[in-house]
């Protein structure tokens, strides 16, 4: 992997860490699990360069989108507003790392 495919993965696993410990904070422990195995993918990505990793973050990426939905829109919020939301908290990381990892796929395990 080059540089920029090396540090973005830092970056990811620090976010993705931040956010497991605010949901922790709140008591959102479906949110926690999904989010640990996310972490789990981003390792294997990171350390053992397997691709299953990132396809590993994206099933959790589908995952957490689904559960965001649904406890924003039991939160109070519209649906179209947290279907927003969650699609954007989602998608942002597994979609940057995509493009990352585009053009060095074939070199992954």
């Amino acid at each position: 992997m080059n540089k920029a495919t090396k540090i973005w993965p830092w970056i990811a696993l620090a976010l993705c860490a931040c956010t497991t410990v605010m949901n922790m904070t709140q008591a959102r422990w479906l949110s926690v699990a999904i989010a640990v195995v996310s972490l789990a993918g981003l390792c294997a990505l990171l350390f053992a360069k397997k691709r299953t990793g990132f396809l590993l973050m994206c099933v959790c990426a589908v995952a957490s989108f689904l559960v965001g939905s649904i406890q924003s829109v039991q939160g109070g919020l519209s649906v179209a507003l947290a279907v927003g939301m969650s699609l954007i908290g989602s998608a942002l990381v597994p979609l940057i790392t995509g493009l990352f990892l585009k053009s060095q796929w074939a070199r992954l395990k």
